[in-house]
């Protein structure tokens, strides 16, 4: 939000200090400190259709009720801790779209991604449509669900031309609700990842994507479309390098694997503790994870299936 500021140099530390851009150009809010030299002048200079919030205190807060301004739009004070909440009411936040694309990658291997996208995909289709691709072109996802995928070589052909529908003949369907699409040996090229999400995104269902690491360039052409990006990772240093180099968006959520608390310097959405007992069961079955894993797969599952309405 672009803030023009008509006041002191304290009133203008404020508004860099809750975020506001001070730059050029039309303003969003105007912050207007009564009895500031030429303040009032600026102020007049734009229009008057930009909301704003105005500092007074003592009689010049009557005096600015007295001309009819909204009293919510009073600060008595340039503080920071004053005017948030006055500029967090001038601009109510809009609601985030209902997650769509999410996309699980880790900072190295061996960190349990498989085996997380996988069952949640298969508690999410307990409740809606669910697409789960493989974008690593290991079958591991196949393997998981006992079924044998088709390869995207099948699909490389049609690229420029890929359509929903035709997404559905060569998906599998291994739970109901659930459709995978990828399979062994080779990976999708970056223009097809991109031909497929596009081709899905009419459908208006949630899509799970199994990535390679956060160094892959078709993990970044991913994260960069991705309503919501699952990292799960050790704490070793060279994972806390990795996730500091790929820089943690807000939308991230970052999972300790087979540990809790903190990773480097990263704070940590939810953890996965470790459970080999449940783990040896469901490679045995092929069953969706149990236990205390499992129970924190429902957790994650829950937020996803509450984040997707």
């Amino acid at each position: 939000m672009r803030a023009a500021v008509c006041g002191s140099a304290g009133l203008a530390q404020s508004a860099a200090t809750l975020g506001l851009d001070l730059g050029d150009g039309p303003p969003d809010l105007v912050l207007l400190e009564i009895g500031v030299e030429d303040a009032l002048a600026r102020a007049a200079a734009i229009p008057a259709t930009v909301p704003r919030i105005v500092v007074a205190d003592g009689e010049r807060r009557d005096l600015v009720r007295a001309l009819g301004l909204d009293g919510a739009c009073i600060a008595s004070s340039a503080e920071p801790h004053v005017l948030g909440p006055l500029v967090r009411a001038a601009f109510p936040p809009r609601p985030r779209r209902a997650t769509r694309l999410v996309v699980v990658t880790a900072a190295r291997g061996g960190v349990g991604r498989t085996l997380l996208a996988t069952n949640l995909a298969t508690r999410l289709a307990r409740r809606l449509p669910t697409w789960l691709v493989d974008a690593t072109g290991t079958g591991a996802l196949s393997w998981w669900l006992g079924m044998e995928a088709r390869p995207w070589a099948e699909l490389e052909a049609l690229t420029t031309e890929l359509e929903g529908d035709a997404l559905r003949v060569v998906a599998g369907e291994p739970r109901p609700r659930l459709r995978l699409l990828g399979g062994p040996p080779v990976m999708p090229t970056r223009e097809l990842l991109r031909a497929v999400l596009g081709a899905l995104a009419s459908f208006d269902e949630i899509v799970l994507v199994d990535a390679p690491s956060l160094a892959d360039e078709r993990t970044r052409d991913l994260v960069s479309i991705a309503d919501r990006v699952l990292v799960p990772s050790y704490g070793d240093p060279a994972s806390s390098a990795a996730l500091a180099a790929a820089g943690i968006d807000e939308g991230w959520w970052l999972l300790a694997s087979q540990s809790s608390g903190s990773i480097g310097d990263q704070g940590t959405f939810r953890s996965l503790p470790r459970d080999e007992a449940a783990v040896s069961r469901a490679l045995t079955s092929r069953d969706p994870v149990g236990g205390a894993l499992g129970r924190a797969y429902d957790d994650l599952a829950e937020l996803l299936a509450i984040d997707a309405t």
